[in-house]
């Protein structure tokens, strides 16, 4: 089977460092540099103290002629934009997985012309070392929904990859993405602001406190939610990712653009136009928003 992943990122480098012990993977990434370190290199991943490196296939882009069975997309939600050429060309037969946090790319990605199209929602924990290294942080699974279509050469992947990279498959995609939403904006705002790791925020009880009222405030938006996901289960989650340093910090920390739009942008015109008065997320999504920009210069 031929995978391609499009993202050369942490999210990207953990799947085809994975998948490409089993599979025929090509990596699509940006840059050049990237695709000769790929080329020479191959992805090592450190994990619990143990080294593994994974020869793959990296390129710029996917030749019209070449054929895929199966596209990750690993991107973050502010590209997938300009990735939708390249997609359509690889053919609307592929089936496409998705794997970016948030919500707001779905009506996106329901626009696309491919019969097949999965969300996917990580639970692993990857940092990412430079072009070719990855640390494997948390070993958990990847949650997948369909969205459209059927499974198809998912399932073998599904079988194949159960004991070394588990995917579990769930009935509801919107219900998956909106238990990872909740995660990510009870926690990743909240790091990125204070540049706390995950734990301390359950210690702290200024932090504690604001998580709780923003949890209530998703409530408020999504009130199906309540007995699907528990805040509870966002302490458990920062308990046993104690010493994680969020997505969100680390953009921070690197000046790079966060995913502060598809978290909470999203969440905030759901609330305008719903009348709900949520203003934890607005004063968060405008505090990350104003360092952001410091931080890109302007």
């Amino acid at each position: 089977m031929k995978i391609g992943i499009f993202g050369g990122g942490a999210v990207g480098l953990l799947f085809a460092g994975n998948l490409g012990r089993v599979y025929d993977v090509t990596l699509i990434v940006r840059r050049e540099s990237q695709v000769r370190s790929l080329m020479r290199n191959g992805i090592t991943i450190h994990k619990k103290g143990s080294t593994t490196t994974t020869k793959v296939r990296a390129v710029q882009s996917i030749a019209a002629h070449e054929k895929l069975d199966l596209a990750i997309v690993a991107v973050k939600e502010y590209d997938l934009s300009s990735l939708e050429d390249a997609l359509v060309k690889i053919g609307s037969d592929v089936p496409l997985l998705f794997v970016q946090n948030g919500i707001g790319h779905v009506e996106w990605v329901k626009s696309l012309p491919h019969h097949d199209l999965i969300a996917g929602s990580v639970e692993h924990g990857a940092l990412k070392e430079n072009d070719v290294t990855i640390h494997h942080l948390g070993e958990a699974g990847t949650n997948i929904a369909l969205i459209r279509g059927k499974w198809g050469v998912v399932e073998e992947v599904v079988t194949k990859c159960i004991d070394s990279f588990p995917f579990i498959i769930q009935d509801d995609f919107e219900k998956m993405l909106l238990n990872k939403l909740f995660v990510n904006v009870s926690i990743n705002p909240l790091t990125a602001l204070t540049g706390v790791t995950n734990g301390k925020l359950t210690e702290n009880p200024h932090f504690h406190l604001l998580q709780r009222e923003l949890f209530s405030e998703l409530l408020l938006l999504f009130p199906h939610m309540e007995g699907t996901i528990s805040f509870d289960r966002v302490v458990d989650i920062c308990r046993n990712t104690y010493q994680n340093r969020s997505s969100m910090l680390k953009d921070i920390e690197s000046h790079r653009r966060t995913e502060i739009e598809s978290i909470l942008g999203v969440l905030l015109e759901k609330a305008q136009k719903e009348n709900h008065f949520v203003p934890i997320m607005n004063v968060l999504y405008r505090l990350v928003k104003g360092i952001e920009r410091e931080g890109l210069g302007g």
